[in-house]
């Protein structure tokens, strides 16, 4: 890969070293940059407890947890719902507390009416619903150290409702109910710090806390010329961040200088790149600090960074290394997940590349557990789980039928009581025994709104693997759904209540389901290889990840590029959910570079001036350019109204690889850098419309455009011949074509034969 690259102008720095305690700070400056920052670097103390903003207090005290994105409904006499809040990383105090804006029915009778709340089944309150507050009312609870501590806690809801003093009080009155509003919240007393002597251990906090409002707190540095090497690694640090958030957040990334010279908020930040890569304020730091990094060693330092005229501190990161191939080689300490678990210290220095079994290669398998779920135990009280969002993968071409394989636990009573009801009909004594009082027992699960019942009857009939029932919820028809674009909507609803009357007296208790978080859903495909958004981000990842594949880059980048390049790479990886990492190629190339292209399907950002090795090429790209400003007249598209653009086309350099193009159609002042928009991606990996090109206009409306006529002609022929070779001669007519030559030359010779002696004659 190419490396070359003239160095952009160097920041002059205003410093100085300040000696503290036999540990060293650097106060660095951009010079003549407006509203550039000033920072003081100071590095941990190996074992040392060092306090650092925390992520969720430093603009305001507290934090607030909002639990449901939805009204949550507790319908009937005994009903319960889970729901889960995390507890961020910082100094706590004590005043922890749930607060719980309620409604419910004016028809409960307050003396036997009541709402428990327990935190990882521990109870904590229970409270009378009382008339007079049925329409409003708020409940405050306090929490306690158990249930402030670090990490996710179990919320539980229990409600005990009744609208009538007889025995015989019907579960199923519409007038029982309780509603929690969305408003509600828990409140965690988080200070604006967070104490730690192990930073290393604490990765990757505090650069992403998963579960908070943001999730995403750091950004990635890089020196102002990156190699492609790191590069490449920046992107797969990011995208295993990003892949580490609920909501697959991007990391930014930016330069040394646009580091230096940003005012903002200020944030932790990685710094990644060679000793001798930086030019500006990491250098300073590097410089004081005395980093070295030697021979094929990877350097990793902790230190604090004061911003002047700021409050607080945040952290520091610095990957260093002799060359950037050391980086590239040692980066998986930070994204490998099994080596990541073993990091400890404040200054570690890495010799040795760690040996990881590799994953990628197997199959990607789909479970709940794999979409976030947990065991789910139904019972009469919890008839229903949450829902559960599952997607499959965009970029697999479906091939057959495909299925849920649900592995089920089912009540030894619950089952007990199927038998002899089984048993009851068929002896015909249903009505005089009374066995009808169980009603049908079953599992619904629904599927997008579509409801499928399985009786319970069926699995008894064909138990497996000890006290296991395998069932198959038929799931073709959903994924197929033009609509859902390969994501589902999945709820579980046990069916064990009581169906004949209000006076059975049963209580259902030892009843329930238990659906195994490890069943599986089977999804017959294959990866799809066209030159189409259909199936995006194939076939840029595979069930293997991303080893295929290449991203080109200009010679000049900037932050704006990078964080866009790190939302982009982000989805590549987390789509296939493996490390591989993404190979990057910078301008200009050489003769190696342009060769080793030929073995990737690549994917092109920005502005196509800025990428010399497509110029002698131009005539190869399916939309054709006008003045270097794209030309989409023929795709029915309008010019003047196109904000972003991008298409995908058999590779330039191998048309048996596929290569897709993200532009800016025309980049305005402040645009620099600018490719792609967060809309047009979620567009591509949301739609299933074939296509080739894809635009979004100024309004952020983003379109699938028809290609004309001969493009359609042509895309058919590459269809049948996707090499792109001309269409094969029949073997009879090779053969023929020579025979009817000869036959030719002789009839020709003949005749000129006679004809001379026809003219001697004369």
């Amino acid at each position: 890969m190419n490396n070359g690259f003239g160095l952009r102008k160097a920041i002059l720095l205003l410093g100085a070293v300040l000696v503290a305690s036999g540990s060293y700070s650097s106060l660095v400056k951009a010079e003549g940059a407006d509203g550039g920052r000033q920072v003081k670097a100071t590095p941990w103390k190996e074992g040392a407890a060092v306090a650092t903003d925390s992520n969720v207090s430093a603009l305001s005290p507290g934090y607030v947890h909002r639990f449901a994105n939805d009204p949550i409904m507790l319908a009937g006499v005994d009903r319960s719902y889970d729901v889960y809040y995390n507890v961020p990383k910082a100094e706590l105090g004590s005043n922890h507390y749930l607060e719980l804006d309620l409604s419910y029915s004016d028809l409960l009778l307050p003396s036997q009416s009541t709402l428990t709340v327990l935190v990882d089944n521990k109870p904590l309150k229970s409270v009378f619903l009382t008339k007079e507050e049925a329409k409003q009312r708020k409940v405050t609870i306090a929490l306690g150290a158990d249930e402030a501590k670090p990490g996710f806690h179990k919320l539980t809801f229990a409600k005990h409702g009744v609208v009538s003093d007889d025995f015989c009080e019907d579960p199923d009155n519409p007038a029982n109910w309780l509603q929690i509003a969305r408003s509600s919240f828990v409140y965690i007393d988080s200070k604006e710090t967070y104490t730690t002597a192990d930073p290393l251990k604490e990765f990757p906090y505090p650069f992403i806390e998963p579960g908070t409002t943001d999730e995403v707190y750091g950004v990635i540095v890089v020196p102002d010329a990156p190699s492609s090497e790191l590069l490449s690694s920046a992107l797969e640090l990011a995208a295993r961040l990003s892949s580490l958030t609920a909501a697959k957040k991007p990391v930014p990334m930016m330069t040394e200088s646009e580091w230096a010279k940003a005012d903002g908020k200020p944030a932790h930040v990685i710094a990644m790149g060679s000793v001798g890569a930086w030019t500006g304020p990491v250098k300073k730091i590097v410089e004081d600090n005395g980093v070295r990094a030697e021979n094929e060693e990877l350097a990793l330092d902790s230190m604090s960074l004061e911003e002047a005229g700021k409050n607080g501190s945040k952290q520091l990161l610095l990957l260093s290394a002799a060359k950037d191939e050391a980086i590239a080689e040692k980066l998986r300490i930070l994204t490998n997940p099994k080596l990541a678990e073993q990091l400890t210290g404040s200054h570690l220095v890495i010799r040795q590349t760690p040996a990881v079994t590799d994953e990628g290669d197997e199959p990607k398998k789909l479970t709940l557990a794999s979409f976030g779920s947990e065991h789910l135990l139904l019972n009469e009280t919890k008839p229903e789980s949450g829902k559960l969002s599952v997607v499959v993968p965009s970029y697999w071409k479906l091939t057959g039928e495909s299925s849920l394989e649900l592995k089920l636990k089912v009540s030894p009573l619950l089952m007990a009581e199927i038998g002899e009801q089984t048993e009851r009909k068929t002896e015909k004594k249903t009505k005089e025994t009374g066995a009808g009082r169980y009603g049908k027992y079953g599992l619904t699960v629904t599927v997008n709104g579509i409801p499928k019942t399985v009786s319970l009857q069926e699995p008894a009939k064909t138990k497996t693997q000890g006290d296991t029932y395998t069932v198959n919820i038929p799931l073709t028809s959903a994924l197929q759904d033009k609509d859902s674009s390969g994501a589902l909507d999945i709820v579980f609803t046990a069916n064990i209540g009581l169906t004949e009357g209000p006076c059975t007296g049963d209580s259902n208790n030892g009843r329930w389901i238990f659906v195994d978080k490890a069943s599986t859903f089977n999804v017959p495909h294959e990866m799809a290889k066209d030159s189409s958004f259909q199936h995006w981000p194939g076939p840029f990842v595979s069930d293997q990840g991303t080893d295929r594949t290449a991203i080109l880059v200009p010679q000049q980048v900037n932050g704006t590029f990078l964080s866009q390049l790190s939302r982009l790479a982000g989805d590549l990886t987390s789509a296939s959910d493996t490390n591989r990492r993404i190979a990057v190629f910078r301008e200009p190339l050489d003769d190696q570079a342009l060769k080793q292209l030929n073995d990737y399907h690549v994917i092109v950002p920005g502005d196509l001036g800025q990428f010399p090795s497509l110029q002698k090429l131009r005539d190869k790209l399916l939309l054709p350019t006008e003045n270097d400003r794209l030309q989409l007249g023929k795709y029915a598209a309008i010019n003047e109204t196109t904000d972003y653009a991008a298409w995908i086309q058999p590779s330039v350099w191998n048309e048996n690889r596929v290569m897709a193009v993200f532009q800016k159609v025309n980049a305005g002042a402040g645009e620099q850098g600018s490719f792609v928009h967060p809309n047009l991606l979620q567009y591509l990996k949301s739609t299933k419309k074939p296509g080739q090109v894809v635009i979004m206009n100024k309004a952020k409306a983003v379109f699938t455009v028809a290609a004309p006529s001969d493009s359609r002609t042509a895309q058919d022929d590459n269809a049948l011949n996707p090499a792109g070779k001309a269409p094969g001669i029949p073997v009879w007519l090779m053969v023929l074509i020579p025979v009817l030559l000869v036959g030719l030359l002789i009839v020709f010779i003949r005749v000129r034969r006679k004809e001379k002696r026809d003219a001697g004659k004369q």
